[in-house]
């Protein structure tokens, strides 16, 4: 079995830094997340960020004490990053009717719930210390992505990547049918 020590030791420092840096970055314009000026979608965005990287900071953090710890870690940081997106979901959707959203969130939401459910899911099914231990260091992956590209979206930047080609075309299929039918005339038209 090979050992993932070395990784852990070295996620939970990034964890750490990319969490701090956020911090930094949030504390030196808190303006654009406090305030009558607040976005709804920028403080979902600083917080799926935020819940990413302290997400892998806990697995990393978690999976350096002995014995096999990791499924009920899982577990339970599943459970909270599903409810907090969930909620999340739930406050964007009430603003969607006072403030002008992207149509990005419901896709970037869906893909962040659905991570948090596939750790629920490894948290369930993940029974030996190399699985869990392999399940856990895949999430920390993911997790980073997750925290990396909302901290830059945060910024107000898009990075033309997989997400934004993959959420830029589902927006275009959707779209397409409505622009079809707004073209043709009505009944008695």
């Amino acid at each position: 079995m090979a050992s993932y020590t070395n990784f852990f030791v070295g996620s939970t420092t990034v964890a750490g830094a990319l969490a701090g840096l956020l911090f930094v970055a949030l504390s030196v314009a808190p303006e654009r997340l406090m305030g009558a000026a607040a976005s709804t979608e920028q403080q979902a965005i600083a917080a799926t960020a935020f819940t990413a990287l302290v997400d892998a900071l806990w697995i990393s953090l978690v999976a350096l004490r002995p014995g096999n710890v990791l499924p009920g870690a899982n577990l339970v940081l599943g459970l909270l990053g599903l409810t907090s997106t969930a909620g999340l979901a739930i406050r964007l959707w009430r603003a969607r009717a006072r403030q002008k959203l992207s149509r990005r969130w419901p896709y970037l939401l869906l893909f962040i719930i659905a991570v948090y459910l596939g750790q629920i899911v490894a948290a369930i099914t993940e029974r030996s210390a190399a699985s869990a231990q392999s399940a856990a260091g895949t999430l920390v992956l993911v997790f980073f992505a997750v925290g990396i590209a909302r901290s830059w979206e945060l910024l107000g930047l898009r990075g033309g990547g997989l997400m934004d080609l993959l959420v830029t075309h589902a927006q275009s299929v959707i779209e397409l049918p409505r622009a079809k039918s707004g073209d043709r005339p009505g009944p008695g038209g």
